[in-house]
């Protein structure tokens, strides 16, 4: 299931149990307005099975369809008595994925579309105009420049190399979600995007928010720190956020306190490990971790909308400077011309 699906889902469950309805009878509810036959199916299924005994999570497990964190953190709901509030949880952290997850997706698009319009109309400009000025001009018994036929020479080529690029990864791209969609992950996409999750400062925020998204909603479950730590240690896959995790999992079996160990680790900034000692000290660890949440989602906004406000102005800049350079080229031999004339 995707982000947005998992979050439903796991909304409904939590509204049907504060309803006080029974999980198995809750299942059933959910199937009577599924989309699809394969996905009433599943939920009848999963509605059987946890109505013969089998516990939620092993159910969730079975359908193949929910990542493991789900099931975990299910595991844990009903063995603490907090499903309910588990599964509200699970819900927010989704609906986050989901958003975080289209924030990037149109940041990454527009971006490539304006790339792709500034490379085609400087192709049309260089292929289609510039050659007929060069016609006009040699019935004049004028030229261009050696230097501007050369420069334009090499731009129809340069640009129509982008052109090709560009529509050649677009296709991979599409091909790559298709085929990961009916076959599982690629492992040169999965190299790309490791790469990039490796060396992007929005990729490194992100990591903290899902970080301390999952600590929040652990906690708040009643799951003891080394499990939640542990937890987040498997589900976090940029590297650098992944050892540092792994150092305050050592802290902590090491005896220390969340506090200590999360200094040692070094994930968070001195802020924010001053609020999390306010929250151990009172008691609202699981509120802390929620606001440390929000504030990294919220550092990802604005590093996409300055990374957008920064491409604007330098495409545009570009684009004065080429178009400027080509209508100076043309017009020189024009004014040559009517020099001549005078």
């Amino acid at each position: 299931m995707r982000a947005k699906e998992l979050s439903a889902f796991c909304m409904q469950i939590s509204f049907l149990l504060a309803a006080g309805i029974s999980i198995d009878g809750g299942l059933s509810v959910i199937a009577e307005d599924a989309i699809t036959a394969k996905e009433k199916e599943m939920l009848l299924k999963m509605s059987e099975e946890v109505g013969a005994g089998y516990s939620f999570a092993s159910t969730l497990e079975k359908t193949g369809e929910f990542p493991p964190y789900v099931i975990k953190m299910s595991h844990v709901g009903q063995k603490t008595g907090t499903l309910e509030v588990t599964m509200k949880s699970l819900a927010d952290y989704y609906e986050k994925e989901h958003s975080l997850a289209q924030t990037l997706k149109n940041a990454i698009t527009y971006p490539i579309i304006m790339v792709f319009m500034l490379v085609a109309v400087l192709f049309v400009i260089l292929t289609k105009v510039m050659p007929v000025f060069e016609d006009v001009y040699a019935q004049l018994g004028a030229q261009l420049s050696p230097v501007t036929i050369t420069a334009v020479r090499a731009g129809s080529i340069v640009s129509g190399i982008v052109l090709v690029v560009i529509l050649l990864l677009g296709t991979a791209a599409l091909m790559t979600l298709i085929f990961s969609r009916k076959s599982g992950n690629l492992k040169f996409a999965e190299g790309i995007i490791s790469f990039i999750k490796e060396k992007s400062i929005i990729a490194d925020s992100m990591a903290k928010r899902r970080f301390a998204a999952i600590l929040a909603t652990t906690i708040k479950s009643g799951l003891d720190m080394d499990q939640a730590i542990d937890m987040a240690a498997d589900l976090i896959v940029q590297k650098n956020t992944n050892r540092k995790i792994t150092k305050v999992k050592e802290e902590l079996e090491k005896g220390v306190t969340l506090y200590e160990a999360l200094k040692v680790g070094n994930i968070f900034s001195a802020l924010d490990m001053q609020m999390i000692k306010v929250g151990s000290r009172s008691g609202k660890l699981d509120a802390v971790f929620k606001e440390l949440s929000a504030k990294y989602e919220m550092e990802v906004d604005q590093a996409i909308d300055s990374m957008i406000g920064r491409f604007e102005p330098t495409m545009v800049v570009i684009l004065a400077v080429v178009v400027g350079l080509i209508l100076l080229a043309v017009m020189m031999p024009l004014v040559g011309i009517m020099a001549a004339i005078g």
